[in-house]
């Protein structure tokens, strides 16, 4: 039986509580939590803690910590990051991670896991409506046109490395349009969370003895 580490932004957190019970019997569900032991350690950077992976520079630094101090026991990874690196500043529009370092820390995620008997699924960043998004969040901004060019790189890095994808972004998309998906700037409705944990949990199963 398959253990499964799922690792992403908040938007893993919201289809989580729907994907845990739908793989459970045939996969060992974990995530990373607001309260384990491995966010009470002090040595721990606090942009690390918490359930929300973060940004890609977060992710590569949560994972080498699990690795380095051999904490990292799964066969299944179930990874994304994307959303926080696209996050533009409001006033000068910087990017959080600009695309060449997003490109730089998925390549040493790759490397990190590669020797690892795990087997990593990527999931691809979910859509932004831009005009609902300037609309609820003021702090800051993302564009659509930033989700698409932050998949095609990941795209091709998964392809090239042999990573098996998600392809969450399409399958949403096709469940209505910006005032039926989300709940607010960015995340979705608990209708939407449920369909998107349903669409996972498919994939895995199809998809489990594919290395």
């Amino acid at each position: 039986m398959d253990k499964l580490f799922v690792l992403g932004d908040s938007i893993s957190i919201d289809y989580g509580v729907y994907l845990e019970p739908m793989v459970e019997g045939s996969m060992i569900y974990d995530r990373k939590k607001d309260r384990d032991s491995i966010n009470e350690n002090q040595d721990l950077p606090e942009a690390m803690r918490g359930s929300n992976g973060g940004d890609s520079g977060m992710v590569l630094q949560y994972l080498s910590y699990l690795v380095a101090n051999r904490l990292f026991d799964y066969t299944l990874l179930l990874l994304n990051c994307g959303l926080h690196d696209m996050k533009r500043n409001a006033s000068t529009g910087e990017l959080q991670v600009p695309l060449e370092q997003y490109e730089t820390n998925l390549k040493a995620i790759l490397e990190l896991m590669q020797p690892l008997p795990v087997r990593m699924v990527w999931v691809r960043t979910t859509p932004v409506h831009d005009a609902i998004h300037e609309e609820r969040m003021k702090k800051f901004n993302r564009f659509n046109r930033d989700v698409n060019l932050y998949n095609e790189v990941a795209d091709r890095m998964m392809e090239a490395a042999g990573v098996q994808s998600i392809d969450l972004y399409s399958y949403t998309q096709r469940l209505g349009d910006g005032k039926t998906l989300f709940r607010d700037h960015v995340h979705h409705t608990s209708e939407i969370c449920m369909r998107q944990a349903a669409y996972i949990a498919g994939c895995l199963h199809n998809q489990r003895n594919i290395r």
